[in-house]
């Protein structure tokens, strides 16, 4: 039995042994007792989301993954009931007690889930409950909730003393700001609370420092009838405390900042020791404090500060300065504090410690493959300087070196394929462009990088390719979601020596497009992707990514070629620079994906992407480096990377990368994930999608992309996967089964004698190991 198929038998009877396990759930229930085994809630002709009430319950059944198993359940009852024995303890601290039914329990849920409904305004709400007991102890608990007519809201208006500043910010004449309270909406409580913050907020972007959304207040008028309620905000005065210790209410003030203090610590500083510090002026209003020398230039942190002195407090300005001065890579992190100087200019002054990271660092990556059972390694050396130039400039150099088999090549020496590359690259945080105002280049907070590569790679009886590459791009984020990425320029020479053996295969005109692909040519790219990813938010349940990117080459080279060579209408060779045709293409990628939460422990994720690659002008065929490929852990996951397509074309003898390529791409998953113990996570997922090219090539028979037919071309995978999420990064493996194989459309027993494909392209039963199954080993979640 292979490896991989004894990692396979492994994760199936652990799943078994699970399910076997919970399959008697009431092992631990005593006697006279129930397991909590379902709860039902029913609200119907309400607005308010189950979700939500479900939240308010004070028990709940055991957690099940997948909906289905009682996993927890499952390895607490694994534990025997000798308590005094190690593992018997560690299992059950891994799992999770069964949960027995307690009525009063069910009682405190009941007045729980009438209070939410209330403040959600449905005053009148009702709720009862009912136990049914089923055999073998377990019981079902199910809710009833009537909620009656809904209270809403009436009028909305504002009790603010006379105050003309006050007045003019809260716009109180044309109604308060964006705010979120209409007449006819739901008297919600959290929505009322939810304004007095952003009012709150609002004014401290205005200059009032000190306001916090406890100084406003809501009374509620309900006797204007017809389940209407008349709401009035009521704004407090300021409580200030005068020396005799007295208090005195006054109208709020808005504060101006006077001074900046910037203080860069040592990595070596001690709370507990009093530190000598330097002091140096950068301007009039800011002070930078350092210990022997600065580990930053004071022109950076004032390219970074969106705070200004001589202006009013803005806590918008205060949080995109934290936002860029922890996105210095030097910095550790960092702190942010006023001081009120309680003058009678309203003054506060800005208190700023910078606390350094380790400036260098080095990085060890050693990973594994197995593309069909040729086992492979590699070794990725990084050394990085955060802190190059004073300027939290970024030096990174990496190198790397990889090896893999490749079967069917007799000659020992020539059997690996082998990968070199190195990389340098340096990356400064602020625009680099001339004629830039500062005010501009602070705005966008874009970095700058530059980038030098060379690779080299060899497969026997293939090729030799060399490659080295160029680039310079900008990345600015806006609104903390939204990600930019401007390649300005990449360029890319590529140079290929061919084996005479895969000379003779594809010396044939039926191969000429593919066989440029494996020729010297030079690429010349500019691009532009957006990206919004809100998945880093915490405190959202359903989290969004999409990205568009768009990719142009060889136009630019193309046109100086035009006006410094002229050609005749028959010469139909490409233009060439140093004797080197360029590439000249037009790439469109898009990717959308959407995290359903569930509940605390299991989520649904829906992912789509798209892309395809338009060969224009100076080229035929887009480059072999830039085209699309099936399969892999990242796409079609019954099919190992590489394998799948273009439409339903196959290579019967054996895999050929060569021809697996295409220029149009589709590809659809869905996957349902669910927490399991300890750091596991496991997965089921069902993948689609296939590549297609866009000419009808001789050498990529039943490839063609074609509107009419393209659905059935769509290759169909499902599987079971098995993740550890260890926070910084999540290992993971999954086990993919082809469904749906559109290569064997049309195909017959006859045809391929070692395959069994005459039940056609749909596979469902007598599965086989080599050619049905694949399995998965990759960093990181696959959307």
């Amino acid at each position: 039995m292979s490896r991989n198929k004894s990692i396979v038998w492994l994760f199936a009877v652990v799943v078994v042994a699970l399910f076997m396990s919970s399959c008697s759930p009431t092992k631990y229930v005593p006697d006279n007792s129930y397991l909590l085994d379902k709860v039902q809630i029913d609200a119907k002709g309400s607005s308010v989301n189950s979700a939500d009430l479900t939240k308010h319950l004070r028990q709940r059944p055991n957690f099940r993954a997948f909906g289905l198993f009682r996993m927890y359940l499952a390895v607490y009852n694994m534990s025997g009931r000798d308590s005094t024995k190690k593992i018997n303890r560690k299992l059950r601290s891994i799992g999770e007690a069964p949960v027995i039914y307690d009525p009063f329990m069910t009682y405190r849920s009941e007045k729980e889930l009438q209070a939410y409904m209330k403040s959600k305004g449905y005053m009148n709400a009702q709720v009862a409950s009912s136990v049914k007991y089923r055999k073998k102890k377990r019981a079902e608990v199910h809710y009833t909730i009537e909620p009656g007519i809904p209270y809403r809201i009436g009028k909305v208006e504002c009790d603010i003393p006379n105050d003309r500043v006050m007045d003019s910010v809260l716009h109180l004449r044309g109604g308060l700001p964006n705010t979120k309270l209409k007449a006819g909406m739901l008297f919600d409580v959290d929505e009322l609370d939810e304004e007095r913050e952003r009012l709150a907020k609002h004014l401290r972007r205005r200059g009032y420092y000190l306001f916090n959304k406890d100084y406003l207040n809501y009374t509620a008028d309900s006797t204007v009838g017809d389940h209407a309620i008349d709401v009035t905000l009521h704004l407090k005065p300021f409580s200030k405390v005068l020396p005799n210790g007295e208090r005195e209410e006054t109208n709020h003030n808005r504060y101006r900042v006077r001074h900046i203090y910037v203080t860069e610590h040592s990595r070596s500083d001690s709370k507990s020791e009093e530190v000598k510090m330097d002091t140096s002026s950068y301007s009039n209003n800011m002070t930078v404090l350092f210990q022997d020398k600065p580990f930053l230039r004071p022109s950076v942190i004032d390219d970074e500060l969106w705070i200004e002195t001589d202006s009013l407090y803005n806590e918008f300005l205060v949080e995109r300065s934290y936002s860029r001065l922890n996105s210095l890579g030097i910095l550790r992190s960092s702190n942010i504090r006023f001081t009120d100087l309680q003058n009678d200019k309203h003054e506060v002054d800005c208190d700023i410690d910078l606390y350094p990271a380790k400036p260098q660092s080095f990085s060890v990556d050693v990973e594994g493959t197995n593309s069909d059972g040729d086992w492979g390694f590699g070794l990725n050396l990084g050394y990085a300087h955060k802190n190059i130039f004073r300027g939290s400039e970024v030096l990174s150099v990496k190198a790397r070196y990889a090896q893999e088999a490749c079967s069917g090549i007799s000659d020992i020496l020539h059997r690996y394929v082998l990968d070199l590359g190195g990389d340098v690259g340096i990356t400064f945080p602020r625009f680099m462009f001339p004629f830039l105002k500062k005010d501009f280049k602070r705005r966008i907070s874009a970095s700058t990088g530059f980038d030098i590569r060379y690779n080299y790679q060899v497969r026997p009886k293939t090729y030799e390719r060399k490659s080295l590459t160029g680039s310079m791009k900008y990345l600015w984020t806006w609104r903390r979601f939204y990600n930019y990425t401007l390649d300005l320029i990449d360029l890319n020479y590529v140079k290929i020596k061919t084996d005479r053996s895969f000379d003779s295969i594809y010396s044939a005109d039926r191969y000429s497009v593919l066989r440029e692909s494996y020729s010297d040519h030079l690429i010349l790219s500019a691009g532009f992707s957006f990206a919004y990813n809100n998945q880093a938010q915490v405190t959202r349940s359903n989290k969004t990514y999409y990205r568009l990117a768009i990719e142009s080459a060889g136009g630019l080279l193309n046109g100086i070629c035009h006006l410094a060579v002229k050609k005749d209408e028959d010469d139909k060779e490409p233009y060439k620079i140093g004797h080197v045709p360029f590439s000249q293409y037009v790439k469109l990628e898009a990717d959308y994906a959407y995290n359903q939460k569930l509940d605390t422990r299991n989520h649904l994720v829906y992912h789509i992407g798209m892309g395809v690659a338009v060969p224009y002008g100076n080229a035929s065929v887009v480059p072999f480096e830039k085209r699309f490929f099936g399969g892999g852990a990242n796409g079609v996951r019954g099919w190992s990377v590489r394998t799948l397509g273009p439409g339903r074309y196959s290579s019967d003898e054996y895999n050929d990368f060569v021809k697996q390529s295409g220029d149009v791409k589709l590809l659809m998953n869905v996957e349902y994930r669910t927490k399991l113990v300890w750091k596991a996570e496991a997965a089921a997922f069902v993948d689609a999608g296939n590549i297609w090219t866009i000419k009808n090539s001789p050498s990529q028979p039943n490839g063609q992309f074609n509107i009419k037919n393209f659905y059935k071309q769509i290759a169909l995978a499902y599987g079971l996967g098995l993740r550890f999420d260890f926070s910084y990064f999540l290992v993971r493996f999954d086990l993919g089964v082809k469904c749906y194989n559109p290569a064997n459309i049309g195909r017959n027993k006859k045809d391929a004698p070692d395959c069994d494909v005459h039940k056609g392209p749909w596979r469902f039963y007598g599965l086989n190991w080599k050619d049905d199954f694949a399995l998965h080993f990759a960093v990181g979640y696959p959307f």
